[in-house]
């Protein structure tokens, strides 16, 4: 199934801990309220690099789903890979394969988000097994 929403999300940004010519490494978290066929919340905690480069930067991340999904309640885990080429963004949002609970057990799929005049938009492409 497709399902698609919008969430809204709040940052906290750790300081970097590291910088080494220019590339700077840093972890933030991130909570989400998700609306639309899914009804949740989440947190995410991420690490990243920033190049010198204008719009050149890369991140991973974990993302705990708490809430319910066409109606199933239950967890996930998404799995985060992020790497922007000089502006040029590839994002791959991944279930982490049997991490769903509840009646969300079996669930896999894929997220895609998008921005659109300053919203947050997802397409969830997904499957309860």
């Amino acid at each position: 199934m497709i399902l698609q929403g919008s969430f809204e999300l709040q940052a906290t940004f750790e300081p970097p801990y590291a910088e080494v010519d220019g590339v700077t490494l840093g972890r933030a978290t991130f909570t989400k309220q998700f609306t639309g066929p899914l009804v949740a919340t989440s947190t995410v905690h991420m690490i990243g690099a920033r190049t010198p480069v204008e719009g050149s930067a890369g991140y991973v991340a974990i993302e705990l789903v708490t809430g319910s999904l066409d109606g199933r309640t239950g967890t996930f885990v998404l799995q985060h890979s992020g790497v922007s080429t000089r502006g040029e963004t590839k994002l791959d949002l991944t279930v982490v394969p049997d991490s769903g609970t509840g009646e969300l057990r079996g669930l896999s799929g894929h997220m895609k988000i998008d921005r659109v005049d300053g919203k947050h938009h997802y397409t969830f492409d997904c499957t309860l097994g």
